[in-house]
């Protein structure tokens, strides 16, 4: 792993362990209910994927499980499209796709 990769990928763990924290005693309710909250997640969100937008292709290509267009989708819908964003599926993302990115992570 090159220099630029690790540290986009530290960025990243950056990122969910925030996330974590933030919602560590947080229901799907309170989240809903919670707008600072949300656009603190969406910014998290947002900063994980223009840490993946910035991986290398080698890399990208190297752990193809990882749904990488799909980190940087989520990143270009809250950066140009905020308004659009669901935040129940905000919450479905922070819920199991976060926890699953984490655990990839700590493979590598």
């Amino acid at each position: 792993m090159n220099y630029r990769d690790r540290t986009q990928i530290e960025r990243i763990r950056e990122e969910i362990e925030f996330i974590k924290r933030a919602t560590a005693s947080m229901d799907k309710e309170s989240f809903l209910t919670n707008d600072v909250l949300q656009h603190a997640m969406c910014m998290s969100l947002l900063t994980i994927g223009e840490c993946a937008n910035h991986l290398s292709e080698e890399f990208i290509s190297l752990y193809p499980e990882v749904a990488w267009i799909q980190i940087v989708a989520v990143r270009n819908l809250a950066a140009h499209g905020y308004w659009q964003l669901d935040m129940r599926q905000i919450w479905q993302a922070l819920q199991k796709d976060i926890p699953e990115l984490e655990q990839f992570l700590q493979k590598i």
